[in-house]
């Protein structure tokens, strides 16, 4: 299996590519580490924004603020079987850019490790041959401690294998997120998960809050559009009533 894989889509590309095509469409997939459905400013949001601020500096405005879209195709609580089973309807959007960010309900509902590598070989193979840019990233960690880490730690290293067997390269989400501070990230409180042994009121330990989120948007802006991103500042504005956050 041969895919096209990014690690960088550079200002100038993405300029051109929309010059091109008149459209540049980019498909979040996922489950709800993705879709973040509940957080606003989520990193989705916050990706799509700084795309389209820094291309209206090189095109049109109509251009970068009509023609690049973001769209949300994190499902909640799903599995790498599920999204191989809705590979078809991912297509149906024509996307241009694919960012994939998920893995650790595999963990927590049964699929084993070679199976989720199986699926997400599968679900990157059909995807291929109709996406011209895919950038495809393991899960993130939880809260330091928590067992959950432990294992899908596993998953999170077969999953980078995909790449070196295939001379493509996917992205390593699992560790690059633990070089930052996770406590400042996880403090939501949760609502009942038997599923993962959380009761309500507690700690959520896997599901960043905004700042959290805001860090996921500064390491896929950096490793796919070489944008630097600041989320302390980005928040602070936004916070203060800035209607275009600085970052």
């Amino acid at each position: 299996m041969m895919i096209k894989m990014i690690m960088y889509l550079n200002i100038e590309q993405i300029k051109n590519y929309l010059i091109k095509n008149n459209k540049f469409r980019i498909v979040f997939v996922g489950d709800s580490i993705t879709s973040t459905e509940w957080v606003h400013p989520n990193w989705r949001e916050i990706v799509e924004y700084v795309l389209k601020d820094k291309m209206e500096k090189v095109v049109d405005w109509k251009i970068s603020s009509w023609e690049i879209r973001g769209i949300n195709f994190g499902m909640d609580g799903s599995t790498t079987a599920d999204i191989l089973n809705k590979t078809n309807e991912i297509l149906d959007y024509k996307p241009d850019l694919i960012i994939g960010l998920m893995g650790g309900n595999d963990v927590s509902l049964g699929i084993s490790v070679e199976k989720s590598i199986d699926n997400i070989e599968n679900i990157l193979e059909t995807l291929s041959k109709k996406v011209p840019y895919i950038f495809w990233c393991n899960s993130t960690p939880a809260l330091d401690g928590n067992k959950k880490n432990k294992e899908y730690e596993p998953y999170a290293i077969k999953t980078l294998e995909i790449g070196k067997n295939n001379q493509i390269k996917i992205f390593d989400m699992f560790n690059e997120y633990k070089k930052y501070d996770l406590s400042k990230f996880f403090t939501f409180k949760s609502e009942e998960n038997l599923i993962e042994g959380i009761k309500a009121g507690k700690i959520d330990p896997q599901h960043p809050n905004m700042l959290g989120n805001s860090y996921i948007a500064k390491i896929l802006l950096k490793e796919i559009f070489g944008i630097e991103f600041n989320p302390e500042l980005y928040l602070e504005t936004l916070f203060k009533g800035g209607k275009y956050p600085k970052y």
